[in-house]
């Protein structure tokens, strides 16, 4: 019987955790008055998660598989607390990085345990739908704080955006705490060392299939998002306040592409067809976006519909992790590998797009989504091969 209950739990833990992404944007011009911060700074500030993510996204994994999902999970956010807390009474930049790595660990640490999580609380056939309500924790969690940011920072300065994050994790890491969950019926997670665990992951072809489409997504996706309020204001003549808040609702309708691709895996859609597919959207969406002959109304809903069709492929990987894991006890691990992927888009895709941007203006910027788009649909094909010949030996 799936356990809704732990699901859910897994799923806010994820969001409460997403905010200490989404805190840090709205904050910078606060941050360069108050601290001397400069933009190349601030730019580390919040890309850290993605580079400690990117280096060592696979050790973290296999440390949540042999804590145990659910408590590397609840570790995870108190380390978001006390990181975040400490960043709240920092007034030094050094001191507010020391803080901000503590966060980057647990963010990594809650959001790679949170699979293992799931999978230990589903049964199989709900695995689509439980993995595409994960998948939603982070458009969610980021674009709700950068809609809560502007009646923040007014009131309480950033010092009170990171309070407020803090605050917001207790509740699931509690939950968590409190929280019953049957020991697995496996080998003792000790028995296997770090480096056969990674071994057993690295090896297997199909986890650099699903770890490359995860990175050509995300180095697409957060290339278009990071870069959105910025073609806002400066293609498309939208004052700052409302470009920030018209990207955090197109980011939020990410989390609508996550369970709708949830809702298709459930009735029987294929893996490789819903990320094949929406790579195509995505070219497509984005050729609009970036285009000067269309109207505001159609470039910005062409952005919604970029990330509604982007949110299908988070939601058809994370489904993808308990299944295709070295074993039942190495979710934690192979998820860790994938994230790897993930994170490495992350930090390269918007500068990769900025280059591109600064030499050719950004009519270029879309095909570059076409240059990853292409890479997800190759790898795609890839993935519906290597599902073809694991399911023939039981046909």
């Amino acid at each position: 019987m799936t356990r809704w209950g732990h699901v859910a739990v897994a799923v806010m833990g994820g969001i409460a955790a997403a905010l200490h992404i989404g805190k840090v944007p709205p904050a910078i011009p606060m941050l360069r008055t108050e601290l001397g911060i400069d933009l190349v700074a601030a730019g580390w500030l919040m890309g850290l998660v993605s580079v400690l993510g990117a280096a060592c996204g696979i050790f973290i994994g296999r440390f949540t598989d042999y804590l145990t999902h659910r408590r590397a999970m609840a570790l995870g956010l108190g380390l978001l607390v006390l990181g975040s807390l400490v960043g709240a009474g920092s007034n030094s930049e050094m001191l507010l990085f020391a803080s901000r790595a503590i966060e980057s660990v647990g963010l990594i640490m809650a959001s790679v345990a949170a699979p293992g999580l799931i999978a230990a609380s589903i049964q199989p056939r709900d695995t689509g739908l439980a993995f595409a309500l994960w998948g939603i924790w982070l458009p969610a969690g980021v674009s709700a704080m950068m809609m809560v940011s502007p009646f923040l920072l007014p009131s309480f300065g950033w010092r009170g955006s990171w309070v407020f994050a803090a605050a917001a994790c207790l509740i699931p890491m509690i939950a968590l705490m409190l929280m019953k969950i049957p020991r697995p019926v496996h080998a003792d997670r000790s028995s296997t060392s770090l480096a056969s665990a990674v071994g057993l992951t690295a090896i297997r072809p199909i986890s650099w299939i699903i770890a490359g489409i995860f990175l050509a997504y995300s180095s697409s996706f957060m290339a278009v998002f990071g870069f959105l309020p910025t073609l806002l204001i400066e293609e498309m003549g939208i004052g700052l306040t409302a470009a920030s808040i018209m990207t955090a609702l197109a980011v939020l309708a990410n989390a609508v592409g996550n369970v709708l691709g949830g809702i298709l895996a459930r009735w029987g859609a294929s893996r490789w067809t819903l990320i094949a597919g929406p790579c195509l959207l995505l070219t497509l969406t984005a050729f609009v976006v970036f285009g000067h002959g269309f109207p505001l109304w159609m470039r910005y809903g062409a952005a919604v519909a970029y990330a509604i069709s982007g949110g299908l492929l988070p939601a058809t990987i994370m489904g993808a992790l308990p299944v295709y894991a070295p074993r039942r006890d190495l979710v934690g691990t192979f998820s860790g590998f994938v994230m790897q992927g993930s994170n490495i888009g992350q930090c390269f895709g918007p500068m990769l797009l900025a280059s591109i941007v600064g030499i050719s203006g950004w009519s270029g910027a879309p095909y570059y989504i076409l240059a990853t788009t292409l890479l997800g649909f190759a790898l795609a094909l890839c993935l519906r091969q290597m599902e073809q010949r694991i399911a023939a030996p039981a046909a």
